[in-house]
């Protein structure tokens, strides 16, 4: 079987030494044009980059980004809307770079020219011996016939059982390098491009929860300075016209029929009706017309006093933020919030008072005073207890 072996590479085969240095090459070349290529161009690295630039560009896009996220990047950005938190404290650089990057090819890249140049170079070192063998072999024939050039040729192959390997392996390694600095440079670009991603990520949220909170406030002062106009009401017109009618009419004296001292029936004498004073009587129309400016008096008065109204409220209110922002606040209120948080983990709570527990918690997180590693893990803990109680609603 040895023997066949040798026959196969010595004399089937025939294969040169520049041959076999080239196929060896070409190996380990397209192991690293693979590697890169499809690194580079798919995986799930090579998803979440682009989603992330996508981010960046339109942020008004973020939900339906998210959405076509990986599972565990979506679960935490859902997590954060639910709690009002800021996806920046959920959405780490590990769950968007890290972990995509060691599981695509990119970062394998060198791994793959790595190994492609140590089994090329193994194969050289074992196959250059046989085709040198065989090239000296036809060499020596030839300079049995008397050709000079083919005793040199077969004294330079001498050499050529140490170059082969050699070459092999110094071209593996150029490419091996150059496969781990592009491995580098993607997730240092990978690195900035979260950077940017997360900070146009919670500009997007605050933005889209400060809509949110300032739609019923809008509505309330809308509603505060809207003016109530009264209903039209039509004067008692006819009534004053007939009692002035009433007035005019002339008024006689009941008077009997006497008789006077010679027992003649006296003729009656009738008093001459009184005359009274018709004051002109104003129009329907113009009636109408003066309750219409009247109305619309009392509208404007009604106007003005609710937006005189809603200025001194929005005044109150920013007497009462600046006096609530100026108060110091008290140093146990951490510990106050940790507490809610524990009695919520035994008792459980409603899911409105959580999202107002998470709301404190955020702000305590913020707050210097609680910038310790002591103190955050315990911010730390109260939110995986807080989560998890959320998570049972």
């Amino acid at each position: 079987m040895l023997t066949q072996l040798n026959k196969l590479f010595t004399t089937t085969l025939g294969i040169k030494t520049e041959i076999w240095l080239i196929i060896m090459i070409a190996v380990v070349a397209l192991a690293f044009l693979v590697s890169l290529i499809c690194g580079l161009v798919s995986g799930e690295f090579k998803k979440v980059n682009s989603l992330m630039k996508s981010v960046i560009r339109k942020p008004s896009d973020a939900v339906k980004a998210m959405k076509q996220m990986p599972a565990p990047i979506k679960n935490q950005y859902k997590r954060a809307r639910m709690t009002n938190v800021k996806p920046g404290d959920l959405i780490t650089e590990q769950d968007c770079v890290t972990t995509p990057y060691s599981r695509s090819l990119v970062s394998k890249i060198w791994i793959v020219t790595f190994v492609a140049t140590v089994i090329c170079a193994g194969i050289a070192f074992f196959v250059a011996p046989l085709a040198v063998k065989a090239e000296m072999a036809k060499a020596a024939g030839n300079a049995a016939e008397g050709g000079d050039g083919a005793v040199a040729a077969a004294a330079e192959l001498s050499n050529a059982v140490y170059l082969l390997p050699l070459t092999v392996l110094l071209i593996g390694g150029l490419l091996t390098m150059i496969g781990a600095i592009v491995g580098k440079v993607a997730l240092g670009g990978a690195v900035k491009t979260y950077s940017l991603f997360i900070t146009a990520l919670d500009a997007e949220t605050l933005k889209t929860a400060g809509m949110h909170e300032e739609q019923p406030q809008q509505q309330a002062a809308y509603a505060a300075a809207e003016p109530v106009a009264e209903p039209y009401r039509e004067q008692p017109v006819y009534a004053q016209q007939e009692a002035v009618y009433a007035q005019s009419q002339p008024v006689y004296e009941d008077r009997s029929e006497p008789q006077n001292e010679f027992g003649a029936t006296a003729q009656p004498v009738y008093d001459e009706p009184p005359v009274v004073a018709v004051e002109p009587q104003e129009s329907d129309e113009e009636i109408r017309r003066r309750a219409r400016e009247e109305a619309l008096a009392q509208a404007r008065a009604a106007q003005a006093q609710a937006q005189a109204q809603a200025q001194a409220q929005a005044a109150a209110q920013a007497q009462a933020a600046q006096a609530q922002a100026a108060r110091p606040a008290t140093p146990t209120s951490a510990d106050d919030v940790i507490a809610r948080i524990e009695q919520i983990d035994r008792d459980g709570a409603p899911r409105e008072t959580m999202r107002e527990v998470a709301t404190l918690l955020q702000k305590e997180r913020a707050k210097p005073e609680n910038k310790t590693p002591e103190q955050q893990k315990r911010l730390n803990e109260a939110l995986s207890k807080l989560l998890k109680a959320m998570a049972k609603k």
